[in-house]
């Protein structure tokens, strides 16, 4: 009897960037796993990725054009929904300027099966497009070791460190809970929303085979329309604080206590302690600057809790 192998759906958010996008679907198209469906997601209102898509000429890429337009959030957060229309075994998501090493696949695949996980978050280098260079330090290197994480230790990665990246997490169709919120929220807040998602067990797979680019200064992915840069810095520094801070009361009194000591994450001390004090965590205070004090009162006073994150 012939083996049939699993399925993986990939989704690919764009906005005007066909190059990247190019980029991006011929990475899929080097993997060593073969068996995949990628849904190019086209929120630019011309339809411009229609062309690259049909010069990729590949049935495995599949053509999607939002409409109404969706924004960058949404368009998203569209790419984590739990709807199978292809009956895929495996899924991420690809944004149109990041890249998976061939590997990707195949290792997210084994990787699932090995440990008896329905998630993984799987590591990322960075790229800095503007001067074309890779670092070659990961992006989980310093806060995470190889090995499986319950979501009361992963959650605690907030506090210095990252949790979810959205290029680098590789899911099963087991998954518990999806990684989804279904709503607006503030650009750069989607990453904290998805790893309080998170609610079972998860893989941390410290090989490095996702790149993620860091090119925010000349990006073309659209915010909205009238989102003014201050008022959304402050709303999103509240609202990680009220982040921290109910991931922190919910932590059992045992795990706290083996955080600060370092025993849970690899985080330094100095910043642990100060993403505590940012949380309004009491005692863990530290020696902040007065200017670092005064920015803490801004944020406190001015700062608007965005809604999609009191519903978590």
């Amino acid at each position: 009897m012939e083996n049939v192998m699993p399925l993986v759906l990939v989704r690919t958010p764009t906005y005007r960037r066909p190059s990247q996008l190019k980029r991006a679907l011929a990475c899929l198209q080097a993997q060593t796993h073969q068996e995949w469906i990628c849904e190019v997601r086209d929120d630019c209102p011309d339809n411009s990725a229609r062309h690259v898509v049909e010069e990729m000429c590949d049935p495995r890429i599949r053509y999607i054009g939002n409409s109404p337009q969706q924004f960058l959030v949404a368009n998203l957060d569209a790419c984590f929904r739990r709807d199978n229309p292809y009956s895929a075994d495996y899924f991420f998501m690809l944004e149109d300027d990041n890249q998976v090493r061939p590997e990707f696949m195949e290792r997210g695949i084994g990787i699932l099966e090995k440990n008896g996980a329905s998630i993984c978050q799987i590591n990322q280098v960075i790229e800095n497009a503007s001067e074309q260079h890779l670092s070659k330090f990961g992006l989980l290197d310093g806060t995470f070791d190889e090995r499986i994480y319950q979501p009361e230790e992963f959650h605690l990665a907030l506090f210095g460190g990252i949790g979810i990246s959205n290029g680098g997490v590789f899911w099963s169709k087991n998954i518990k809970r999806e990684l989804s919120f279904r709503t607006d929220t503030i650009p750069a807040l989607d990453e904290y929303i998805r790893t309080c998602l998170v609610a079972e067990p998860i893989y941390i797979c410290l090989e490095k085979l996702a790149v993620w680019s860091q090119n925010e200064n000349k990006t073309t992915r659209n915010l909205g329309f009238e989102r003014g840069w201050l008022r959304r810095e402050i709303d999103l520094k509240a609202s990680i604080r009220f982040i921290r801070r109910k991931v922190w009361k919910e932590t059992p009194r045992n795990l706290k206590e083996n955080f600060i000591k370092g025993d849970i994450l690899r985080i330094p001390t100095e910043i642990r302690m100060l993403a505590l004090y940012k949380a309004g965590v009491k005692p863990y205070d530290t020696s902040a600057s007065l200017k670092g004090r005064a920015k803490q009162m801004v944020i406190r006073s001015l700062g608007r809790v965005h809604p999609s994150v009191t519903s978590l």
